[in-house]
């Protein structure tokens, strides 16, 4: 028998619709009513994104109205084919679903839209929906999907479909299948490409098979699904299989009465074949999803929703007082969470929900968006920097193509770690002309091995170091040595572009240069240090990449010698050779959404010739090193390029924030920080159809905790800066540091830090300048009088304030 909507009691004990009830509303976020507008469907299409990392749908709605670009990615498959360079592939889906009645298809543009919903329930990582459309005959429907895929389970899926004929009993036609006709975006518009081609189509009254392989590197991707009506007699409804040249459906016919709901379950496994041989994907996939309907959706669900609340309490950050922040801080950690990689792999700069910059990985993963992993699950961290080791062949082989030694990590990447930059974009001045970032945005290799540094220094993880680390360092580092060019006694790197890419063709960008520095250091310290221990792994590496002393002594020359310097009158680092003699203008207008305004006469295409900056560039040095310069040196660096920032990256108003209130000129901190937090929320750039901007969810988490939090951690030591905007009363959140979890609660006048570990320990901890020392596993309060901001942006030093348990 179907159930009737009220019949809630009726329920068994492992009904799968009672894990998918919804969490309480400050985890929700809701999109609702109907407008007929592509562009805000893709958007929130973009937004109601699910996945696990491995694989992440699109939140379509699954009748797929006009306009809709529903699409499933899996990370890691990139194909060339017809497009220009090689790009993450759109995958067949399993989640569609049509309802046709009295021969009129059930979709809001061609119904009246009494209501309609969605619910992202960000707790748990499962899309809801719920559409009531009138017919044009008159008749209302009601439909209600929810759907998710595992976050334990990475291959596997679920979908829960209600239907419920509100005012007519009648015939309802019910199809959903499999859908392999997909297409990419190409680079003009309207333009369409294809990846994929039909391998096989299997179908069953229980079972649905789909596999198809990409055109250029034959990987195959396999879909099997079950698509069967629950809770009604299966002998009177009339199933019939629809087969549409790379698409087909199981469709379902049923009597349907008035006002009983029928409710429908979809089961999905996903594959490809670099997990199943490509001989047996289908014995593979079919066998993954008997697994899987064996099992049953409750228990699937319950380990899925068991393992969100894990990560949700590792990664939480709370904020009181202001529930636009704490609403927009959690989304962007919803974002980091679907998209971590579970095994070795990468994240591209739109995350794994779109086509957007081809899904390509660049250096907005290393230096914006792993750090959250780092502090929180360094075990998708090293996920992420293994991509980076098995892409390094591709990395060499860049810089034989260059003409260099080592290794050149590409500005853009896809499977192999060659560089796969466009030729040509569309700029912001909507022409065509040839980009330089692949050739001369080399700063992407340092920013790597930055990294692989930070994961090593907060992990202790030596093995990763031996194994893997201290090839990728060594070899970068000869990159470096010949890339540099001889200046009588010094060295220069020459023909460069840094983070602002308003400005090509520079030598001696001051950002590059000093993260070279600092690079060639590094390489030169591990060697030493290494050596002296005189490691068999270590020994066999050097051999193998033909590494001596002396080729390490150069290293060390070329660090020291390396342009570099400071006005030692201003403090100010000139961003690259001759910055300082172009034109001047600062940022006098913004307009009604607070963007900066060009002043008169300057354009995109003349741009290069001022001071003005696409986004942060000298002061991404004091991000990455913010115990490496003064505080004055980086107050007077920040006052100088701030007011000449056009911030055209999304990657730009997280890092003033975070430097603004490391100098303490707070005035704008608040602003920006919201700016980053609700970039693709209220698509503030205008294009978060085209996908979530994964350096700004990065910059968001970096910005609460390393920026409000005050939190910087060190090789041996904690440091502590908060500073906590007016309308926040209390900042809560937690952090991995070695085999140790920080938890810190910050409100306006005290901190409480606890630091729980295995062991009894002492720890240095630094607050506020002051140098205290902390034992594990008990709760210290540090009680102060808040930084006050002066008229002329410097800040009041005098402080008092009292300190717990702590002792300096």
């Amino acid at each position: 028998m179907a159930r009737r909507d009220d019949a809630g009691d009726s329920r068994f004990q492992e009904d799968p619709v009672l894990m998918l009830d919804l969490s309480p509303k400050q985890w929700l976020l809701r999109r609702g009513g109907y407008r007929n507008n592509p562009k805000r469907l893709q958007i929130n299409e973009t937004l109601m994104t699910i996945g696990n990392g491995y694989l992440n749908i699109r939140g379509s709605l699954e009748e797929l109205p006009p306009g809709s670009y529903r699409g499933m990615y899996i990370n890691g498959i990139y194909d060339k084919s017809e497009a220009d360079v090689e790009e993450l592939v759109k995958c067949p889906v399993w989640t569609d679903v049509s309802l046709w009645i009295d021969g009129h298809k059930v979709s809001l543009p061609y119904c009246k839209v009494l209501r309609h919903e969605q619910m992202l329930d960000m707790r748990k990582g499962i899309l809801h929906r719920k559409s009531t459309l009138r017919l044009p005959t008159g008749k209302i429907v009601t439909f209600a999907t929810s759907k998710l895929v595992f976050l334990h389970k990475v291959h596997w899926g679920y979908m829960r479909v209600r239907i419920v004929p509100e005012n007519f009993s009648g015939e309802i036609r019910v199809l959903s299948g499999l859908n392999g006709d997909v297409l990419n975006r190409g680079f003009f518009p309207g333009e369409l490409l294809k990846h994929l081609h039909l391998e096989r189509i299997e179908r069953g009254r229980d079972l649905m098979y789909l596999e198809m392989k990409t055109r250029e590197r034959g990987i195959r991707i396999s879909n099997a699904a079950s698509w069967r009506i629950i809770n009604h007699n299966r002998a009177s409804v009339k199933w019939e299989p629809r087969i549409y040249g790379e698409k087909f459906a199981s469709e379902m016919t049923l009597s349907a009465e008035k006002g009983v709901s029928y409710e429908f379950e979809k089961y999905a496994a996903v594959y490809t074949s670099r997990e199943i041989p490509a001989g047996e994907m289908f014995k593979g996939t079919v066998c993954g999803l008997k697994s899987f309907l064996r099992n049953g959706a409750f228990r699937e669900i319950k380990a899925h929703v068991e393992l969100w609340e894990k990560c949700w309490r590792q990664a939480d950050i709370i904020i009181e007082g202001d529930h636009t922040a704490q609403r927009a801080i959690r989304y962007n950690i919803y974002q980091l969470l679907i998209n971590g990689p579970r095994q070795p792999g990468s994240i591209g700069a739109k995350f794994l929900g779109s086509e957007g910059y081809l899904g390509h990985v660049f250096w907005d993963t290393e230096i914006f968006i792993f750090p959250f992993y780092l502090y929180n699950f360094p075990d998708i961290a090293r996920n992420m920097l293994m991509y980076r080791y098995t892409t390094l062949p591709g990395a060499v082989k860049n810089a034989e193509q260059a003409g260099y030694k080592g290794a050149k990590y590409g500005w853009e990447t896809a499977t192999t770690g060659e560089d796969v930059t466009p030729r040509f974009a569309s700029k912001l001045e909507r022409t065509i002309r040839l980009i330089y970032t692949g050739t001369e945005e080399d700063h992407i290799v340092s920013d790597v091995i930055y990294a692989v540094e930070r994961y090593f220094r907060v992990t202790g993880d030596e093995e990763f170091a031996l194994r893997y680390g201290l090839e990728m360092i060594f070899q970068t580092a000869r990159f470096w040595a010949s890339r540099v060019v001889a200046a009588g006694d010094a060295f220069e790197i020459k023909t460069v572009m840094g983070p602002d890419e308003f400005h090509e063709h520079v030598d001696n960008n001051a950002y590059t240069n000093f993260l070279v520095k600092w690079h060639l250091k590094l390489a030169v310290t591990l060697y030493k240090y290494f050596s002296r221990r005189e490691q068999k792994d270590f020994t066999a590496l050097c051999r193998r990449l033909l590494l001596d002393r002396e080729e390490v002594a150069r290293w060390n020359e070329i660090s020291s010698k390396l342009k570099f310097s400071i006005d030692k009158d201003s403090g100010l680092i000139e961003q690259f050779d001759g910055y300082f003699n172009l034109k001047d203008f600062v940022i006098k207008r913004h307009d009604r959404k607070g963007r900066p305004v060009l002043p008169p006469g300057i354009t995109y295409r003349n741009i290069g010739g001022t001071r003005l900056i696409k986004q942060a560039d000298v002061l991404m040095m004091f991000l990455l090193f913010p115990h490496a310069f003064s505080d004055e040196i980086k107050l007077a660096n920040y006052n100088f390029y701030e007011k000449r920032a056009l911030h055209k990256s999304s990657l730009s108003h997280c890092t003033h924030a975070m430097i603004g209130l490391a100098v303490g000129n707070r005035q704008h901190a608040y602003r920006y920080f919201m700016k980053t937090a609700q970039v693709d929320l209220e698509n503030l750039h205008g294009n978060t159809d085209l996908g979530i901007h994964a350096a700004a969810v990065g910059g968001t988490w970096q910005t609460v905790v390393r920026g409000f939090g005050g939190l910087t951690l060190k090789s041996d030591r904690i440091v502590l800066k908060p500073w906590l905007p007016k309308r926040w009363k209390r900042l809560f959140f937690t952090v991995h540091w070695r085999d140790r979890i920080i938890k810190l609660e910050i409100t306006h006048d005290s901190v409480v830090i606890v630091i729980e570990a295995a062991e009894e320990i002492s720890i240095p901890c630094t607050f506020l300048g002051k140098c205290f020392r902390i034992s594990t596993n008990e709760a210290y309060t540090f009680n102060y009088v808040p930084i006050t901001c002066l008229k002329s942006g410097g800040c009041d030093e005098n402080l008092t304030y009292s300190t717990g348990r702590a002792t300096n």
